[in-house]
């Protein structure tokens, strides 16, 4: 009521002080609401400990939880109010900044009850907004609620909904996904929400649990969060149908169990181990194993490769490494030098080419011919083995006749150009030197059986 008597345009030139006077009255109308409540829990959880209870309805255990849960709803609305009216004044700031880097600019054009007309597009220059660009001015924890809109609308229950809704979500993660400008205001008002966040989520339990039962569930808590092999199990639950998948698509279902013991031994030793690629974080020796065993045979059908030396496979096997790509991405592009063969483990890979399609006299244009898709165990670039076999440096490449796109994700073991002149360099008896071209242009496709 005394924002819409005393402020209800904010006009003139004491707007910006006008407003960090409703900022100081948010809070202080919270205090009269929030002490009356304080005082009911706190005799509450005295008549607890003296069991001393009369009201039935205070002996109801979800009684004091209600009750944390009104200071909660309270206590997220006022930061989401405080979020609000601090996006309005960090938009006024970076408002100064840009009036005090244009020339004939003053401030007071800014004001509601200003009837000059200016040139203020510079506003848009230096308070970019959507995009953001940070290194012009970052807005920080308030660039949600200016590129949303919300600053602008006049739908007052939309405001209040999309403020309570941010005080909620981030006092509940205590503020953990808040990213903070160089601000330092922000970055107190950040850790205060942090703070109160972690005081209200003490208090709840403080009122839920009496006595030696708080104290043991506190322990209980504080145990579980220092507790390594609490969180080892806890990530071995989130990567185990990973793992599970990754084995039966290599075929090796069997040693799923061997792969879990793996990597829990890795993660005692790493704590703050990236768990997103299961095959990285194997050792050295495992993923050998597994490389012989999805590829060894798929090598050998290899037309250059057919009749050669084990050892010759075995070096190509060691030096294969593995890419992740997801949908939509190039692998390979038409027309550029290739300089790798790759195998494709999982997902599946779209090839095209590009061909013209003039006829006689007519108007030629250029249209895709879509080629088969390469799948897990089929290989792409063997042309490369045969310019390695003939080349002595890096020369004369074998250019790629496709494009090779993932579709989905896909996960392939590549071979570089490099470590091929290095195997057939040191290999050189067992390779026989080729008269015709040294690459062919088209591709082989090898199916799995």
């Amino acid at each position: 009521m005394a924002i819409l008597v005393f402020f209800p345009t904010l006009r003139a030139s004491r707007a910006v002080n006008r407003m960090r006077i409703m900022n100081s009255l948010i809070l202080l109308q919270y205090v009269p609401r929030i002490y009356p409540i304080y005082r009911y829990c706190k005799n509450l959880n005295k008549k607890k400990l003296d069991n001393d209870i009369s009201d039935p309805l205070e002996s109801k255990t979800w009684f004091p939880g209600l009750l944390n849960f009104i200071l909660y709803i309270l206590a997220s609305h006022v930061f989401g109010a405080f979020w609000y009216f601090f996006s309005i004044q960090r938009l006024i700031e970076c408002w100064g900044y840009a009036c005090q880097s244009g020339n004939g600019c003053e401030f007071r054009i800014f004001y509601c009850d200003d009837g000059t007309t200016r040139n203020v597009t510079l506003l848009n220059d230096l308070c970019p907004i959507n995009p953001l660009n940070a290194k012009v001015f970052d807005f920080g924890i308030y660039l949600d609620a200016l590129q949303s809109g919300m600053l602008g609308s006049t739908d007052f229950p939309q405001k209040v909904l999309q403020c309570f809704s941010w005080g909620v979500r981030n006092l509940s993660s205590f503020g953990s996904n808040l990213k903070t400008s160089m601000n330092a205001w922000e970055t107190l008002f950040v850790v205060f929400i942090s703070t109160s966040g972690l005081l209200l989520f003490i208090y709840l339990l403080g009122h839920l649990l009496v006595g030696d039962d708080a104290l043991l569930f506190i322990f209980y808590i504080c145990k579980m969060a220092t507790n390594k092999e609490y969180w080892i199990r806890l990530k071995m639950w989130k990567i185990e149908s990973d793992i599970e998948r990754m084995s039966d698509e290599y075929g090796l279902s069997n040693a799923s169990g061997d792969i879990h013991k793996i990597v829990r031994r890795r993660l005692r030793r790493e704590e703050d181990l990236a768990v997103e690629n299961i095959f990285s974080i194997l050792p050295l020796k495992v993923q050998d194993i597994i490389k012989r065993h999805l590829f060894f045979d798929k090598l050998k059908t290899v037309p250059t490769l057919q009749d050669i030396h084990q050892n010759v496979l075995d070096a190509i096997l060691k030096d294969l490494e593995q890419a992740m790509y997801d949908g939509g991405n190039c692998i390979i592009r038409e027309g550029e030098p290739l300089d790798m063969m790759i195998f494709i483990s999982r997902g599946r890979v779209l090839t095209y080419n590009t061909t013209s399609t003039g006829h006689g006299g007519g108007e030629s244009g250029l249209s895709n011919t879509t080629g088969p898709w390469l799948t897990g165990g089929d290989f792409y670039g063997q042309e490369l083995i045969r310019w390695a076999a003939t080349s002595t440096s890096f020369s004369n490449w074998p250019i790629s006749n496709n494009t090779l796109k993932s579709h989905k994700k896909v996960e392939v073991f590549a071979i570089r150009a490099s470590a091929l002149l290095l195997i057939v360099s040191k290999y050189k008896k067992y390779f026989k030197t080729e008269t015709q071209s040294p690459y062919p242009t088209d591709y082989t496709v090898i199916e799995i059986n």
